[in-house]
């Protein structure tokens, strides 16, 4: 079934079993691991399953601006304290979002639709190329580690004729999502490795049950 661009896209996939979990680094720096390993491997880890689950025709990209980013950790130092996320995102994609395939307003984390205190973000929809996919990819890895160049913008990847879904939430892993069947098995397969270990037994019981 077609996923259809709109405020509750995502409440298909929250529902589905066949859900991999593949982990980026390791969380914590340590002799063995600094914070240019951490980051080198999340994103190759990340630009590499992205590939392998969309092949030749990038995603839509699904992308949540910050209402404000001047109240951001970090603003200063990023450069947020004027101009829109959208504007902060067009530099650093050095391409407009203003020609989306659709937009809204909603949640970007499903979770926050059950909390009267959250607030909504602006949703824009875009096909974007592999090497713009590749800049929202750094984004995602970059948020939580002080990484630059950044933009107060969040992203999901979406094939929405297929049902698939990749979300790389940051240097610690990334979730992929397909709404069928069959559609994940050579994933499971060939990267079994860099699968999050606390969820293998559920990963295990669909993919190989």
């Amino acid at each position: 079934m077609p996923v259809e661009l709109r405020p509750d896209w995502e409440l298909a996939f929250q529902n589905s079993p066949y859900w991999l979990r593949f982990e980026g680094s390791e969380g914590n720096p340590s002799s063995k691991q600094s914070y240019v390993t951490m980051f080198t491997r999340s994103y190759d880890r990340a630009r590499t399953l992205t590939r392998a689950l969309f092949g030749e025709t990038p995603p839509i990209s699904i992308l949540a601006a910050d209402p404000d980013p001047a109240r951001i950790l970090g603003a200063e130092r990023h450069g947020w304290q004027t101009g829109s996320a959208w504007q902060h995102l067009e530099e650093l994609l050095r391409h407009s979002t203003e020609n989306a395939i659709a937009s809204w307003s909603g949640f970007f984390w499903p979770m926050d639709r059950e909390d009267e205190e959250a607030e909504k973000s602006q949703h824009r929809a875009l096909q974007l190329s592999w090497d713009q996919t590749d800049v929202l990819l750094w984004n995602q890895i970059a948020a939580d580690m002080g990484v630059s160049p950044q933009a107060p913008v969040q992203s999901k990847l979406l094939d929405p004729t297929r049902g698939l879904m990749l979300h790389a939430y940051d240097d610690r892993g990334l979730d992929i999502i397909a709404l069928g069947g069959g559609q994940l098995d050579t994933l499971y397969r060939e990267y079994n490795n860099w699968l999050l270990d606390y969820d293998r037994e559920r990963m295990k019981a669909i993919f190989e049950g």
